[in-house]
């Protein structure tokens, strides 16, 4: 196989189009919309089913909240449905555009905002950083 044909068949395995299967796992990231600072942790289940769990940090201590739901993707669309937010019954639909997927990192626009995340993949048993480590 040639360079170029192995550097196109390269490019075409990281392309959002491809991210369905490859974003089944754990995500880690940091910064929110309202709050750069703010960590995530989201465990996409390869049955479609997303877990996250999110950490504020305030003058060292902890703020952690859940949320619940699926995810599905079309193409270069990311869809979010939040089911849950810390256990209670809370719904609504999050749509992202892929920018970037690769085995190890991904990267998507919440269209809503314009705003831009970045993910890294962990391993499934990865703990967010404490709070006095980050305050």
């Amino acid at each position: 196989m040639s360079r170029v044909a192995a550097g196109l068949c390269l490019a075409l395995a990281a392309t959002p189009a491809m991210a369905a299967g490859s974003l089944a796992g754990t995500w880690f990231g940091q910064g929110e919309p309202f709050d750069k600072t703010e960590m995530y942790l989201d465990h996409f289940l390869p049955n479609g089913e997303i877990h996250s769990q999110f950490r504020l940090c305030q003058k060292g201590q902890a703020r952690d909240s859940t949320e619940d739901g699926t995810w599905a993707v079309s193409g270069n669309v990311l869809t979010i449905k939040v089911t849950r937010h810390n256990g209670q019954a809370s719904p609504r639909q999050d749509v992202y555009r892929l920018d970037l997927v690769t085995p190890q990192r991904f990267r998507e626009t919440y269209l809503a905002l314009n705003f831009p995340f970045d993910e890294r993949r962990v391993a499934d048993d990865f703990q967010m950083p404490s709070c006095e480590l980050t305050s």
